[in-house]
């Protein structure tokens, strides 16, 4: 069988106001090295016990990746790429802030087999990055951007938010006119969401950060469509733009529902029907993995119904859709007899449309997509 894989490393310099994500800021080397080990250790704990598989593509995300030396860089895609023995064109994807990016640790993912760099760039005004608590400059992303050029990466995405505190619509096009001036190969476009737990959800609890309006959000990403569109970027899911041949394998992964092994502290996975998220706890995790037990938190074994309705949110972030054939192939029961009821209503008002073995969003559904996808639920 074909799988993913994720990889995730809970280590930041700082933790961003806006990030809900699990990372552990300010660790030392040995913290790092001991989950470098035990990393490695779950990896071989799942190829002692599961059918053989090819990997197709791993991502390698957090936290900050980058935040490793560039021994430990080396060290964890030796080991992955030894064990998980990817396929010849593998995708291999790392996670970076510009600023924790130098000449040492860009050769040894060079060295590692790393095929393709996601930047979180997410805005190019000193301003707003210092207001969402990033730790780079403008200055850093064109540095470590050029500098990764230089050093033989040709396949570079960028990430870019919108709906910033105080974020004015010229500065947005701003961004987006520097991002491209750089020419990325992907590019990918998040709106700011509060998320509980952060920094900026206390603000907001406490009345010192509002809340962006939504019209001007969408205004926002409407543009932004517009624009990348105009400079050869092909809008292939809500979020993501890229030139053609450029589109991230891993995500598409995600959204076409296929099954991926997710390694790591806090990282999820979904196996032979079953989700997983591994403990949180990095204590937790090292030691259920030393026993030789998989580092489990929680898990939830999907039926063959919650997978079609995950199969059809998941297939309506893509741009083009749902295929319509595959999922007949997948559960035995066509579309239209499954959802006809769900989606007429949805067509009748616009928000989807079908093609010939294809079910899409309509430019107007990809503005409420959420409420799209909550009919599937």
């Amino acid at each position: 069988m074909e799988l993913g894989v994720y990889v995730h490393i809970p280590f930041c310099a700082a933790k961003c106001k806006y990030c809900d994500f699990l990372s552990y800021p300010g660790q030392g080397k040995a913290k790092k090295d001991e989950y470098l080990h035990a990393l490695r250790e779950e990896t071989r704990l799942y190829l002692r016990n599961l059918p053989r598989f090819t990997v197709t593509n791993f991502y390698v995300g957090g936290g900050t990746p980058t935040c490793l030396s560039g021994g430990q860089l080396f060290l964890l895609l030796d080991f992955l790429g030894g064990l998980l023995q990817p396929a010849a064109g593998a995708e291999i994807t790392i996670e970076a802030n510009p600023a924790t990016l130098d000449r040492e640790k860009l050769r040894a993912l060079k060295k590692g087999g790393c095929t393709r760099l996601s930047l979180g760039v997410q805005s190019f005004h000193d301003g707003e990055l210092h207001s969402l608590g990033r730790i780079h400059s403008r200055q850093d992303v064109y540095n470590t951007y050029k500098l990764a050029r230089r050093m033989g990466f040709s396949n570079i995405s960028l990430d870019l938010m919108y709906g910033l505190p105080g974020q004015e619509p010229a500065g947005w096009r701003e961004s987006l006119r520097e991002a491209v001036g750089l020419e990325p190969d992907h590019l990918s476009l998040y709106q700011l969401a509060i998320e509980p737990g952060t920094p900026f959800y206390d603000e907001f609890k406490q009345g010192l950060l509002q809340e962006f309006e939504q019209d001007r959000a969408g205004e926002m990403y409407e543009e932004a469509i517009g624009f990348l569109a105009a400079q050869g970027f092909h809008h292939y899911e809500i979020s993501n733009f890229a030139r053609r041949g450029c589109e991230s394998k891993h995500n598409q992964m995600y959204w076409q529902n296929r099954e991926y092994l997710g390694l790591g502290a806090g990282a999820a996975g979904y196996l032979q029907g079953v989700r997983y998220t591994n403990q949180k706890n990095l204590a937790a995790y090292s030691e259920m993995v030393a026993q030789g037990v998989y580092p489990i938190g929680e898990k939830e074994k999907i039926s063959t119904e919650l997978a079609m309705r995950e199969f059809m949110f998941l297939g309506l972030r893509l741009l083009a859709g749902v295929d319509k054939n595959s999922f007949q192939e997948r559960y035995g029961i066509t579309l239209q007899e499954r959802f006809g009821k769900v989606i007429q209503p949805l067509k009748a008002h616009g928000l989807l449309q079908e093609g010939e073995n294809s079910l899409s969003l309509t430019r107007r559904g990809l503005y409420i997509a959420n409420e799209v996808f909550m009919a599937f639920l």
